[in-house]
């Protein structure tokens, strides 16, 4: 009966264990998720500033839109941000594929400082 007992304490101690493991990789992926769309919009907005060609600025918003697709959380608040910065990333996409550089990168900025906000929010919590 004791090693009935045992195995069943081990077999508890296990699984919390590779929960909290994997609660924590996970926030370790979605902290990378953020700082990489952060840093690749200040990239992108650098580029604006520097005049660049609009098709690599294209191409950066939408690697930025595909790294912050890896952005998860049950924070409300925090989904709100995430979902508007992307809702903008989509729109300055078709702004700057229509030639329309003032639109698409006020827009870039505003989904920038988004992402900003949601990293701010993302990092209090976890």
């Amino acid at each position: 009966m004791n090693a009935l007992k045992t195995l069943v304490y081990l077999v508890v101690i296990s699984f919390a264990s590779v929960s909290t493991l994997a609660y924590a990789e996970n926030n370790a992926e979605v902290k990378a998720a953020i700082d990489q769309t952060v840093a690749k919009l200040e990239q992108a907005v650098a580029a604006l500033e520097k005049g660049e060609d609009t098709k690599a600025i294209v191409d950066m918003v939408i690697e930025a839109k595909q790294l912050q697709k890896s952005i998860s959380t049950s924070d409300g608040k925090v989904s709100i941000k995430k979902s508007q910065g992307s809702n903008k990333l989509g729109q300055a996409r078709t702004s700057l594929n229509d030639g329309d550089l003032k639109k698409g990168g006020e827009l870039v900025r505003e989904a920038l400082a988004d992402y900003k906000e949601v990293k701010e929010k993302y990092n209090a919590t976890h």
